[in-house]
């Protein structure tokens, strides 16, 4: 039985690649490949290997929605917990794949927001989005009392985005997950503590 290609399996086997060389380390062919997929196949459904990656992230986006979601919506949780639950899954599954291939938007963000507008702005909505997420939950946690310093739950959002993707950087160069365990003591049992 002959087997049915789809757009689907290119895209992750796009992700899977790319996550780990990088998108302009990683060539179409060597996607094919993994995917078991003919050249004519790719053409059939991108126009160009842009519009390719910009599928690659939405899947990375969709992926650690489906982790991170869950954990975020759990209102049976405290605000921070929640937070920090949905923080520690992504240390989890960083340190399942033995400290390496971090986040693949704060990778593209190093790699291409200086050479194609239309990734810095995909990159820029996944960041803002998960930005956003995090400030609904802050301003609970506000609400209730739980953020012993007054700040403004967008800004504090963006901090904490921010300052995860540089922990997780500081991590894959140091193959260790130690200053990601270093950055959630810092702020859920000192900053917010």
């Amino acid at each position: 039985m002959k087997r049915t290609h789809n757009k689907e399996d290119i895209v992750q086997a796009g992700l899977d690649i790319i996550h780990t060389r990088g998108f302009n380390g990683t060539g179409i062919e060597s996607i094919l490949k993994q995917a078991n997929v003919p050249k004519g196949s790719f053409y059939n459904f991108f126009s160009s290997k842009e519009e390719f990656g910009l599928s690659v992230i939405d899947l990375f986006i969709s992926d650690m929605g489906g982790l991170m979601q869950p954990l975020m919506e759990d209102v049976s949780l405290p605000p921070l917990v929640r937070i920090r639950k949905s923080l520690e899954a992504l240390i989890s599954r960083f340190e399942d794949n033995n400290c390496s291939k971090g986040c693949l938007i704060g990778n593209l963000s190093l790699e291409m927001s200086d050479q194609h507008e239309a990734f810095r702005q995909r990159l820029e909505d996944a960041l803002q989005r998960w930005i956003d997420s995090l400030a609904v939950i802050l301003e609970e946690a506000l609400e209730e009392g739980a953020v012993p310093v007054d700040v403004e739950p967008a800004v504090l959002a963006e901090n904490i985005v921010a300052s995860f993707e540089g922990a997780l950087l500081r991590a894959k160069v140091k193959k260790s997950v130690e200053p990601l365990r270093n950055f959630i003591h810092l702020y859920f049992d000192v900053f917010l503590g």
